[in-house]
């Protein structure tokens, strides 16, 4: 025992800059929190955590949930630790519900950057799409993911270099905004 800090115990400050960063209330967070632990006593939540935890939020069959939350687990996961805690798991679920388009954008890029060198290239982009076709039961016959990302890259890609950074990915979407229905699995 000693003065171990109880599990249910949180700290004022971190909790006041959860309440800066996502702008959600008091109450809420201590809510979601509530419901992290019990889906996740350790506080960190793996891969596995996340997808059954993300699984129980759709309702889709498994094989549609699973590789798209690998991509949304990978965003989620900012400091690339392979594990979310509660921090990162309610900025990226605040942000991705209810933030500014731009910063729901910035997660979205984080989805596709999947090897993280801060640049989205073709492969990448089509990877995560040809994901959210398969979520969405979309046939990939009509629009395949690939004639997908060649519009996307046509219209974003302004130095023709086949690959995206953070601005020209967010700058273009913004400039473009129907793309963000075909490029981002957080829209409502």
């Amino acid at each position: 025992m000693g003065n171990k800090i109880p599990k249910n115990h949180f700290d004022q400050s971190v909790l006041d800059k959860l309440i800066e960063d996502t702008g959600l209330e008091r109450e809420v967070i201590i809510a979601w929190r509530k419901q992290f632990l019990m889906a996740c006593p350790s506080g960190k939540m793996n891969r596995k955590n996340f997808f059954k935890f993300y699984r129980s939020l759709r309702v889709e069959s498994d094989e549609k949930v699973k590789e798209i939350a690998n991509f949304v687990f990978t965003a989620f996961d900012r400091d690339s630790n392979g594990k979310i805690d509660f921090t990162e798991f309610l900025c990226g679920y605040a942000i991705t519900s209810l933030g500014t388009m731009r910063q729901k954008l910035d997660y979205v890029f984080a989805l596709y950057d999947k090897d993280k060198n801060n640049s989205i290239d073709r492969k990448e982009m089509i990877r995560v799409i040809s994901a959210m076709y398969d979520l969405l039961g979309k046939p990939k016959k009509d629009y395949p993911p690939e004639r997908c990302v060649e519009d996307v890259f046509s219209l974003i890609d302004v130095n023709n270099d086949h690959s995206l950074t953070k601005d020209e990915f967010i700058d273009g979407v913004l400039k473009n905004p129907y793309l963000s229905d075909i490029i981002s699995p957080f829209n409502e």
